[in-house]
């Protein structure tokens, strides 16, 4: 239950979510509405909050793909979730132009190119943070589909740098700080 506690409590704070539930076990008729985690109130609450995005994965294990938009839009609305709902495979990479493209309007209309934003930088700490996080981004980008693991560490490398320059950094940071000073693991 702490475990759901916290990731709750950092999602509240995350200024996006992204909610991915197996297409499968959602559009699956003979699983009960009630069956499904999206009924907790907490879950529900965090659902409701603005730059949400619902992502149906695994649609490519579906034994149709007729009609998907419209079998999760009418899923969403049993589910009582007012937000984007994005299907997507992975096997195939159907849906994932979609939902880089819904993310990125989402971004764009949200926070928008500010003045602060269109200024140059000029703190060579940032620009070399922001060098770091590209770099990563274009090691993400050249990686094979069947590399998720190393996908993963290549996104996860591109956010600590934007952390370094944000201030919102993690407690893997922290714990790699703090644990790179002595010579033992975590």
């Amino acid at each position: 239950m702490e475990g759901i506690r916290r990731a709750v409590e950092a999602a509240q704070e995350a200024d996006i979510r992204i909610c991915m539930v197996d297409a499968q076990q959602a559009l699956d008729c003979t699983t009960k509405p009630s069956d499904s985690f999206l009924q907790n109130a907490e879950w529900q609450a965090l659902l409701d909050l603005p730059h949400t995005f619902v992502v149906l994965s695994k649609i490519d294990t579906l034994k149709s793909s007729d009609g998907i938009q419209a079998a999760a839009q009418a899923w969403a609305q049993s589910q009582r979730i007012n937000n984007r709902i994005v299907p997507i495979s992975c096997a195939n990479m159907f849906g994932w132009e979609s939902l880089m493209q819904l993310l990125a309007d989402d971004i764009r209309t949200a926070w928008g190119t500010s003045v602060a934003q269109q200024m140059p930088l000029t703190k060579t700490r940032h620009r070399q943070h922001l060098q770091q996080c590209l770099e990563h981004l274009d090691s993400f980008e050249s990686i094979g589909e069947d590399m998720v693991v190393l996908g993963a560490e290549e996104l996860r490398g591109a956010s600590r740098a934007l952390g370094r320059i944000t201030g919102k950094v993690g407690i893997e940071d922290v714990l790699d700080a703090l644990f790179s000073e002595f010579c033992i693991g975590k």
